[in-house]
């Protein structure tokens, strides 16, 4: 890699870029490839080591450094930087008087700061302690020795007790932990924190593409050296893990802990940030509610090549079988189930209808679920699901009508690149969608399976009614959301924050 280039930006991602498709990776990739004379470092931080990359990235990009959540004994297992002989004198120097000595006098607070989430400035001085301690002792060790048992499960009790003390006596022993709950939490907390064990370069600017785990290098760089820092938010990350967290009908204690560590970190991120740059105004709702003050927010909307997603004749009107596209993921926030029941209440009657969703299946267990309600309703020669597009462009233009039926968004590209195709489109209100569509289509409530299928139904019984919105959308995507004019506010950012002169 050439080191001539002016500006070195360390981006940082979390389950998406370039390990897993969707829109925070076509994002990433988009942003990579059109600012070619800005050398980046990539922080992936990955579900496990066994990951096979989605995406090449482009040559200015120096170097990636995967951070494995699970599928490792010992964080040391993907850290290329250090020696055999290294990792085994920081082990071997690891003992449980140095965690007493140098790390619980950080660890006890930094509990106490998770089970407050009240001061973001010192949780991230916390961090870079944290930080400061793994460099010099061993991880693994550290987090599984008793002294560090013993004061997790101390200070988790203490504050169990401290939050059931305003109930009535029948209810505090159910907010009591278990020794499940305890271990659980604990095990949780080994995982997330694995990302303190990382070393990363000095650079101009880092930037987040969530405001999550990933941003804690880029929140220790700012610390540590005054490293500009910019957060991205395409979903609201803490909204996003209140759903997620919400599906488990058990383990109280457990998500409880969990939400005030993803809470402390989320409020990090926005407090140490110079620029927060959401990708629609809906995120800045949230982001405010925890503490961004107004002049940090930029909100800088995904943009598309209208270029190449350009308008093409709809498989539709050739085949004379109208078809129904989505081009999402099979995960629980697609709300699939939704779609395939929209599918059904359709076929009632429109009874040639085609379905079709393209997009990889993020969650199996999810996935099962979805092709049992295929099978119960009727729909397998109906509705195709589970794959990738070949090639997503063709997929739009042999659409008539694009569907999206997710419960949370941000600023989806699935709804820009299908208005940049002339496709008239059907969405759930939610997130910035509405931002996105505005009068080139059809908002319709989550999860409101009438709402929806009335939607689809008038669109395909109207022809000249999908013509003129999807003129009427192209038109908006030239004039808001071009993939150019996004790029060039993100360089801008790098320009204006960015030191060339530290730059690794």
């Amino acid at each position: 890699m050439s080191s001539s280039l002016p500006l070195h930006v360390l981006m940082t991602t979390e389950g998406t870029y370039p390990y897993v498709s969707g829109g925070v990776s076509t994002w990433c990739d988009a942003l990579l490839r059109n600012t070619p004379d800005v050398g980046y470092t990539l922080l992936a931080i990955m579900m496990n080591p066994h990951m096979e990359a989605r995406f090449d990235p482009p040559v200015n990009v120096r170097g990636i450094i995967n951070v494995p959540l699970w599928g490792t004994e010992e964080p040391s297992e993907f850290d290329i930087s250090g020696t055999f002989a290294g990792l085994y004198e920081q082990k071997r120097r690891t003992t449980d008087d140095d965690v007493e000595r140098a790390f619980l006098p950080i660890f006890r607070p930094f509990l106490e700061m998770v089970n407050s989430t009240s001061d973001p400035a010192a949780f991230g001085r916390l961090l870079v302690q944290l930080e400061d301690y793994f460099a010099r002792y061993d991880y693994s060790v550290t987090m599984k020795s008793r002294p560090v048992w013993t004061a997790f499960t101390e200070t988790m009790k203490t504050f169990a007790t401290r939050s059931a003390s305003t109930l009535p006596a029948r209810a505090r022993e159910h907010q009591m932990p278990s020794l499940f709950d305890l271990t659980e939490c604990l095990r949780w907390l080994y995982r997330f924190l694995i990302v303190l064990t990382v070393r990363v370069p000095e650079v101009s600017v880092t930037h987040t593409t969530a405001a999550a785990f990933c941003g804690i290098p880029c929140i220790t760089a700012k610390v540590r050296r005054g490293t500009p820092m910019i957060v991205t938010e395409h979903g609201v990350y803490l909204r996003e893990q209140n759903l997620f967290l919400s599906r488990f009908k058990r383990l109280f204690f457990c998500k409880q802990f969990l939400l005030n560590l993803i809470t402390s970190v989320v409020r990090a991120n926005y407090h140490f940030a110079d620029v927060v740059a959401p990708v629609c105004h809906y995120n800045t709702r949230w982001e405010l509610a925890h503490g961004t003050p107004q002049h940090k927010i930029r909100v800088i909307y995904n943009g598309v090549d209208p270029e190449t997603f350009a308008p093409g004749t709809s498989g539709g009107t050739l085949q004379m079988a109208l078809h129904v596209v989505a081009t999402a993921r099979i995960d629980p926030l697609k709300d699939v189930e939704t779609f395939l029941r929209v599918a059904a209440r359709v076929r009632e009657t429109h009874r040639d209808v085609r379905f079709t969703i393209f997009g990889s299946v993020a969650d199996r267990e999810y996935y099962a679920k979805c092709i049992a309600l295929r099978a119960a309703l009727r729909l397998e020669d109906a509705v195709t699901m589970g794959a990738l597009a070949d090639d997503v462009v063709a997929a739009y233009r042999d659409a008539d009508v694009v569907l999206l039926t997710s419960i949370s968004e941000a600023f989806p590209f699935s709804v820009i690149e299908a208005m940049s195709c002339e496709r008239a489109v059907v969405a759930s209100d939610v997130g910035g969608v509405g931002e996105a569509v505005e009068e080139c289509g059809v908002l319709v409530r989550p999860r409101d399976v009438e709402g929806f299928a009335n939607a689809v139904r008038q669109l395909l019984d109207d022809p000249a009614l999908r013509a003129r919105l999807g003129r009427r959308a192209r038109a908006r995507v030239l004039e808001e959301f071009r993939l150019d004019g996004s790029i060039a506010q993100y360089l801008d950012l790098y320009r204006r924050l960015g030191r060339p002169e530290a730059a690794a």
